[in-house]
């Protein structure tokens, strides 16, 4: 394969899509089968194709985006794609492109959406592509442009939106001089935040008052909220009725009225109108922006002056509101909850049988099984493990409401009673117990448990589930026996991982059964441990109770789910711009961080809800055990000695006291002096450490000890989450600092090398672009460079460190040399690997840029005032005998930063050195 087809294709990733991004397996598929074809040459005309729009001046990733959309156009139903390829069609798609880009026919369809709304979506589609100029019927367009209009109407912040019959309608115009009003309250008043629902709509367009920002969110109980500017709402009186006016440039005029206006029969007759409308298809509840628009379309006029809130006028008509929606009656919120219902089956089933199995199941059980015949299918549709989990779980909900609880139990009672399959028993069994489990009543959950494993033994269900009760008990053989069984490993197992150390075969004692046994109980060996596994001693099982403690966590359900999450989004260290996939890895790890299950079990109370469902479980030493750990705080210590491998003594700031600490990782790095902090449990003999810890900044402690004091959760984990996030790298002009890239094609080389002699300097082997010399800078060394520019054949390379910077290089560019065609914009993060490598090995921004931008920062840093410095700034505390030890201290706590992992950090040792400082051994 030759290096243009090669490159191209290597730049596939980048290509994005139109509209919503398909699935992922339909895109890998895709990407593929068209690279398939281009490598092999089939056919011939892919490639061609390519050649043909890329010669044509259309950057990499849109020719990538042409080609996907005609393959995708022309691909049948077939499981075999290349069998279902209509290739007739497809070459003579190929021969139409390119098509217009996915923006062009978006501003068509706002265009047309804006000038004869209300219009008809099918009148939209015709339309636009009449002012295309392409074909009815064409499936390339068609396709796209059911794209585009699918993206903007699932938008909630797009100009478009759609009311019934299927009437496209553009926003922010609709809602131009329309007035409506809120009560006005003195939570409101004073904390500056509006709750929108009475203000439909206007977020859709440009939110602002007095020329600043008003930001809109959701708030935790689903309901829109508006944050405004400072003091915005202090000038109207609590209890006023406020008027909103919108504008068509997003500002919002704001008022007090000093009467009520009455709620006029029309309006009323109106808005109910409208209601009726919209739900008379789908009969689901229809949301207040919905209820809004659909009125302004069957009267422009109708908010034309202030009336009562919208909330109150539904009301008028007729209607209940919940949360941000409306309906008549209940069978219209019955409806919504079976569709909820249904699509978060489908989210957590996807597509295929068992969502339809689960379904059925749920419909049955909300009748109450009304006969052996129902019993037999649930408990059929149930033996499926996931359909049993999606369905106890909606059956429990996400609160732990005990009625529900109750519920589920009477229905396992009934399909025991209903069923003698020894099967369909296991899987009544295990509702039985599951109900069990809510109501706090472990012991009953673990009879019910083994009866099912009695039922029907191997059944995974049951198994794992029986596995969890074994490890609570001590009983680390069957435990690993169950899990083994069903074929986990170490790797996929957590529990697993921690229980094959205890599961060896224990050491036999020599004791009568009247002696006294040998756990130091008190007690006779025939009553206590007498035909009883042998437990390892209490500090060896530290680890074990810690993991069992983080599996009632995973295994428990209800809300404790939600309190792990937020608890984990409080850890991610994300841009807000970062993208979704980002975020899900980054949730994903801070989910499988020791420090967000111990910060929930702990600064959230759960160990309390731990002792009281699981502790009636635990070996009597542990529960004794595990009630202490109930009372140790959080808190920063200080290490004072070190046994490599073994454990190492602390100092407790908090308290002043000495601990032994036993412990094997931490130990092997640790140094005298390192401050970190974690919580210090008992163990029966010394201490350890549990649930994860974090080093501490020297001049920091004290802050910290406060904010622990605050047993404040999410609030400690976004202070480590600031601890964990790299610094934000920016620019000398204060741009965001990234990794940019552009090639352009010119068509006259020695033309353009006069153009770029003219504008920019001559470096060895091209040109840089400099900022404008600050006052007293006279080289070239005392200058920022911009850009960094080759000519090789008829390609210039740009190369800059931010964004703007490129873009404005492209603009003179452009402008001297208007034939030039833009083939390739890159623009991601820095690699600090490019600061490593030497300058014969060409990294994408050039070594000279990165290390003069890093010696900048690190001498900034050491000229301002640091917090953990007390204020001052490192050349302050260089220069004080007193201080310097701290400095030092403070500088050899910034993480070590690897060159191969793509991160850019402040370097220690050069800190040490602009300092004047002793290097660190």
């Amino acid at each position: 394969m030759d290096d243009a087809r090669a490159g191209f294709l290597a730049a596939a990733d980048d290509a994005g899509s139109h509209g919503p991004a398909a699935p992922e397996a339909v895109r890998a598929l895709i990407g593929e089968m068209l690279a398939r074809q281009i490598t092999d040459d089939d056919p011939a005309e892919v490639w061609r194709t390519a050649r043909r729009l890329l010669d044509a001046g259309l950057d990499q990733a849109t020719v990538h985006r042409q080609l996907r959309l005609a393959l995708t156009a022309f691909l049948g139903s077939s499981a075999d794609a290349e069998i279902g390829l209509d290739r007739e069609g497809y070459l003579a798609a190929l021969a139409r492109l390119p098509v217009p880009t996915g923006e062009e026919i978006e501003q068509h369809v706002v265009d047309v959406v804006r000038e004869r709304q209300p219009v008809d979506a099918d009148d939209v589609d015709r339309l636009v592509i009449e002012q295309l100029g392409a074909t009815l019927h064409d499936p390339l367009v068609e396709q796209l442009l059911d794209r585009v209009t699918d993206g903007l109407l699932r938008d909630d912040e797009s100009p478009v939106a759609i009311v019934a019959p299927d009437l496209l309608v553009h926003v922010p115009s609709l809602l131009d001089g329309v007035v409506l009003t809120h009560r006005l309250t003195d939570d409101e008043r004073e904390s500056g935040v509006l709750l929108a629902v009475d203000l439909p709509g206007f977020a859709r367009t440009g939110l602002q008052h007095r020329g600043e920002a008003i930001h809109d969110y959701m708030g935790d109980d689903g309901l829109p909220r508006w944050l405004g500017p400072r003091d915005w709402l202090a000038p109207f009186p609590a209890g006023s009725l406020l008027t909103v006016r919108a504008q068509a440039d997003g500002e919002l005029e704001l008022a007090a009225l000093g009467s009520e206006p009455p709620a006029a029969d029309e309006l009323v007759s109106t808005v109910r109108a409208a209601y009726d409308t919209e739900v008379g298809e789908p009969w689901l509840p229809v949301t207040a922006e919905d209820l809004l628009l659909a009125t302004l379309v069957r009267d422009r006029g109708a908010f034309a002056q202030p009336a009562p809130p919208l909330t109150e006028l539904a009301v008028a008509a007729g209607l209940e509101l919940r949360g941000a929606s409306f309906a008549h009656e209940e069978s219209v919120w019955h409806q919504a909850a079976i569709a909820d219902r249904h699509y978060r089956i489908i989210h957590w089933l996807g597509a295929g049988p068992e969502v339809a199995a689960a379904g059925r199941a749920l419909e049955l059980l909300d009748e109450g099984i009304p006969d052996r015949t129902a019993a037999h299918e649930v408990l059929r549709d149930l033996y499926s493990l996931p359909v049993l989990e999606v369905v106890v779980d909606e059956l429990l909900g996400t609160s732990d409401d005990p009625d529900r609880a109750a519920r589920l139990a009477a229905h396992a009672d009934r399909l025991l009673a209903l069923t003698s399959r020894p099967a369909e028993q296991a899987v009544a069994h295990w509702l039985a117990a599951a109900a069990a489990e809510r109501l706090g009543a472990a012991q009953d959950a673990e009879t019910q448990l083994r009866s099912a494993v009695r039922a029907d033994p191997g059944w995974p269900a049951a198994e794992n589930r029986l596995a969890w009760y074994e490890s609570d008990r001590g009983n680390a053989v069957a435990a690993v026996a169950r899990l083994r069984r069903l074929g986990f490993s170490r790797q996929d197992s957590p529990d697993l991982a921690v229980l094959e150390r205890f599961a060896e075969a224990p050491v036999e004692r020599s004791l009568g059964r009247n002696e006294p046994c040998w756990c130091g109980s008190g007690r006779k060996y025939k009553v206590c441990h007498l035909n009883r596994p042998e437990q390892p001693s209490l500090p060896d099982r530290v680890g074990w109770l810690s993991r069992k403690a983080v599996a009632y966590l995973e295994r428990r359900g209800g809300d404790v789910r939600s309190v792990v999450f937020q608890h984990a989004l409080a850890l991610v260290s994300a841009d807000d711009d970062a993208i979704d996939d980002a975020i899900d890895d980054a949730i994903d790890d801070a989910l499988d961080d020791p420090l967000v299950s111990d910060t929930v079990l702990h600064e959230g109370g759960w160990w309390q809800r731990f002792l009281a469902d699981r502790g009636p479980l635990l070996p009597d030493d542990e529960a004794l055990l595990a009630a202490s750990w109930a009372l140790v705080e959080r808190t920063v210590c200080e290490v004072l000695d070190v046994v490599p491998g073994r454990g190492l003594t602390v100092r407790d700031l908090r308290t002043g006291d000495r601990l032994d600490v036993r412990e094997r990782t931490f130990s092997r790095t640790a140094r005298s002096g390192t401050l970190v902090c974690a919580r210090i449990v008992p163990d029966g003999e010394t201490h350890q450490f549990v649930g994860g810890l974090f080093p501490v900044a020297p001049g920091t402690e004290a802050a910290l000890l406060e904010l622990l004091d605050q047993h404040d959760g999410p609030a400690l984990l976004e202070y480590v989450a600031d601890l964990r996030r790299p610094p934000r790298l920016v620019t000398t002009d204060g741009e965001p600092l990234l990794d940019c890239r552009a090639e352009l094609r010119v068509s006259d080389p020695s033309s353009a090398r006069s153009v770029l002699d003219h504008r920019y300097e001559r470096d060895d082997d091209g040109w840089l672009s400099f900022a404008a010399p600050e006052k007293g800078a006279a080289t070239a060394a005392s200058r920022t460079v911009l850009a960094w520019l080759r000519l090789q054949d008829d390609t210039l390379t740009v190369r800059t460190m931010s964004a703007a910077r490129l873009d404005a290089c492209l603009a003179d560019i452009r402008s001297d040399l208007p034939a030039a065609r833009l083939v390739l914009d890159e623009r991601g993060p820095i690699e600090s690997a490019a600061i490593a490598r030497p300058a014969s090995e060409s990294p994408t921004v050039p070594n000279e840029i990165l290390l003069e931008w890093l010696d900048e920062q690190e001498r900034a840093w050491c000229r301002e005032p640091v917090p953990a410095l007390g204020g001052r700034t490192p050349q302050e505390a260089a220069a004080d005998p007193t201080r310097r030890d701290e400095l030092s201290r403070l500088i050899a706590s910034f993480p070590h930063v690897d060159p191969a992992s793509g991160a850019v950090g402040l370097r220690p040792h050069r800190l040490l050195e602009l300092l004047q400082l002793p290097a660190m051994p």
